[in-house]
């Protein structure tokens, strides 16, 4: 279930949709089927046009980032950070072996770590098919990198989403508060999944990417490849907040 909610989830978004579409619109037009095929052909590339521009990315992130407020000081005995991805390669620092998004989580667990010195870091993720060691342990590199205490860190290497992953750290917290750090897009759905597990989940949002105000600019207009990576962030956590609604 879990490869299939992957492969599903990576096909709609706007890259892959898109360009589905305008290849089946190219058929449509060899076909003769005009009409329909430069309807879909236009669609697409106005639809790809609009998740470009930078007020449509923010008017979908902004809910999504915005829906819990930054950590403010809370204590709690727990941290747990969510895992994102790495790539294994020894002739690189830590920082770079590992996603921009993970960096920065990690960066802010250790920031929030040390308002509360003598909470676990709890650190999941599995080490997915091409590589051989977790993402759980290449945080703890960083983590311990940053200074904290190898006794401080808690490893899980099985949890191979935010639902597993909450699971798992429902297993090691109890009833005790936990501080949650993931991107603030994705903090709403993490939550939801933190809320279903019983939780008292203190939530920790990082890496805002609508944080520039959204005045409308006449260079708005412009189209950005880092605004349809926003928008595709955005549809990404949209999809999966409705799956985990119908989910349960």
């Amino acid at each position: 279930m879990f490869y299939i909610k992957w492969i599903v989830g990576s096909f709609l978004t706007p890259i892959p949709l898109m360009l589905f579409f305008i290849l089946i619109a190219f058929v449509l037009l060899l076909k003769n089927h005009k009409k329909l095929g430069s309807f879909l052909f236009i669609t697409s590339l106005c639809t790809f046009y609009l998740l470009s521009l930078k007020p449509v990315a923010f008017l979908m992130l902004e809910p999504l980032e915005y829906a819990h407020p930054s950590y403010t000081n809370q204590s709690a005995s727990f941290i747990h950070v969510l895992g994102n991805g790495h790539i294994e390669d020894d002739s690189l620092p830590i920082t770079s072996q590992l996603t921009y998004v993970s960096t920065v989580r990690m960066t802010e667990a250790v920031r929030v770590y040390y308002q509360n010195p003598t909470a676990k870091l709890i650190l999941t993720g599995y080490a997915g098919a091409n590589t051989e060691i977790s993402t759980a342990k290449m945080h703890e590199q960083l983590a311990l990198a940053l200074g904290v205490p190898a006794q401080n860190i808690i490893i899980n290497e099985e949890p191979r989403d935010t639902q597993e992953e909450s699971l798992v750290v429902k297993s090691i917290v109890g009833d005790q508060p936990v501080i949650v750090i993931t991107t603030a897009n994705h903090m709403r759905r993490a939550m939801g999944f933190y809320e279903l597990a019983g939780l008292n989940a203190i939530p920790a949002p990082t890496m805002h990417l609508s944080r520039q105000g959204n005045d409308m600019k006449f260079t708005d207009l412009y189209p950005h490849a880092e605004f349809l990576r926003m928008s595709q962030f955005a549809i990404h956590e949209w999809i999966g907040i409705l799956y985990q609604k119908i989910q349960g």
